[in-house]
C-alpha cells in the first residue's frame, strides 16, 4: 500500500497485490477534494518507477463501466482493455478488465 498526503493530510492511496509476474491494482484512490491535482498520476508514476521489469510483465485492473475518467486516466498510460466482466460489482454492474504491458 501506497499513501500520499497533500497539505499534510492523507489525501490517497494505491493498494496492489504483487503476483510472480504481474501487479494487480486493487485500488487507487483519491479523496474527492484532492482530485484533479495530479496526486493519482503520482500514485501510479510511483509503481511504475518501482518495478523490477524482469520480472513483472503486466499490470492488471478492473474499473466500473460507466467510470469513464477512470478509464481515459488509465488509457493515456497505455492500458488496453482485454475483458469484460459482467455483473461484478455489488450492484450488478460490468467491469472491463485493463491490461498495461511492460
Amino acid at each position: 500500500m501506497r499513501l500520499i498526503s497533500y497539505d499534510d493530510q492523507i489525501a490517497g492511496y494505491l493498494l496492489t497485490l504483487n503476483s510472480i509476474d504481474f501487479i494487480d491494482i486493487l485500488t487507487i484512490a483519491i479523496t474527492p477534494q484532492f482530485q484533479q491535482q495530479g496526486l493519482g498520476r503520482a500514485l501510479l508514476d510511483d509503481l511504475l518507477q518501482r518495478l523490477d521489469k524482469n520480472k513483472v510483465l503486466s499490470i492488471m485492473l478492473e474499473v466500473r463501466v460507466s467510470n469513464v475518467s477512470a478509464i481515459h486516466f488509465y488509457q493515456r498510460y497505455g492500458f488496453e482493455l482485454i475483458d469484460t466482466r459482467e455483473k461484478y460489482y455489488s450492484n450488478l454492474e460490468d467491469a472491463k478488465i485493463l491490461r498495461l504491458l511492460i
